[in-house]
């Protein structure tokens, strides 16, 4: 029996609206941490992916692996599977449908989206033959350096790399924050920088501290107390070649953060008692803790981000 392409695009739709019991739910906000989250799965299924789409490929389960649920959207979102066997990936979102069969060089799948909107996006992982059921590790991420066969990823499972291919530096965040938790949420509210930021973009907030910032190891003068959780996150969407982070406040203030590749800086008296740290700031989710230089000195404050040198206390 023949099956035209209308017949088999019904069936596709048909076995994709199986019932989502097994589906493990992934919830995350803009700026989530820890970042990437990662998940265990097995790749594989009865559907073409191709008779859901024609650019798809490979063989996926008849519902999602997982379904990702974002109230906030995200500016930049990828999600990748690690596998030691050849997979394929399906992202099913609000207005589109992303696929992917190999990325990067290697033989791991990579799907990148741009803008979305809040909601729902359906995650299948598929095998490139079928009948075939391969484990793999999925990892969902805001930043553009992690990629898959990238550190972190299950040993077992990595992709071979040329050594003549360059790694991105890694850096042990749990040494080099001390007491400082990167994974809990932040205090205060998020800058999200705009891609051309010639205004100031600001926040409010309060010093505070417990722990010693002398404990933290980063470039810069790291001094004063500051809480564990972060103060704020920071969003940079597009490469900043300059850009200056001030702290205005009646207190003796200090300022840390982390960057995208987990690398610190701190400072405590950029501009006479108030921090500020200026320079090149890649794309990506940055993490602040503003301190103060006594222990539990509750004072307000003013952070403000912008690419006008001018634009400090």
């Amino acid at each position: 029996m023949r099956h035209t392409p209308i017949a088999l695009a019904a069936f596709a739709v048909v076995a994709l609206a199986a019932p989502l019991a097994h589906a493990q739910i992934i919830t995350l906000n803009r700026g989530f941490m820890p970042d990437p989250q990662r998940f265990q799965g097995t790749a594989g299924g009865p559907v073409s992916a191709q008779t859901v789409q024609q650019d798809c490929r490979g063989f996926i389960p008849a519902q999602p692996s997982f379904i990702l649920q974002t109230p906030t959207g995200f500016n930049f979102l990828r999600v990748f599977a690690d596998s030691g066997s050849d997979t394929t990936l399906m992202v099913r979102g609000v207005n589109q449908t992303w696929c992917n069969d190999d990325s990067f060089g290697g033989s791991n799948p990579s799907v990148d989206m741009q803008g979305i909107p809040p909601g729902r996006y359906d995650i299948y992982v598929g095998t490139y033959s079928a009948g075939q059921a391969y484990p793999y590790q999925l990892s969902v991420t805001e930043l553009r350096s992690n990629r898959p066969g990238g550190t972190g990823a299950n040993p077992a499972m990595q992709p071979q790399i040329p050594p003549q291919i360059p790694q991105v530096p890694q850096f042990n965040a749990q040494a080099m924050l001390g007491n400082l938790n990167p994974s809990l949420p932040a205090i205060g509210r998020p800058l999200n920088v705009p891609p051309n930021p010639i205004r100031v973009t600001a926040a409010m907030g309060r010093t505070t501290g417990e722990f010693r910032a002398s404990n933290v190891q980063g470039d810069g003068t790291c001094t004063g107390w500051t809480q564990a959780a972060p103060s704020h996150t920071m969003v940079i969407t597009r490469p900043q070649p300059f850009l200056v982070v001030a702290v205005t406040s009646a207190a003796d203030s200090t300022l840390i953060i982390r960057r995208p590749d987990g690398s610190v800086v701190c400072n405590d008296d950029h501009y006479q008692f108030n921090p500020g740290i200026e320079g090149p700031f890649p794309a990506g989710l940055y993490q602040i803790w503003v301190g103060a230089y006594r222990q539990n000195e509750l004072r307000p404050y003013r952070i403000t981000v912008s690419s006008n040198p001018s634009a400090h206390p």
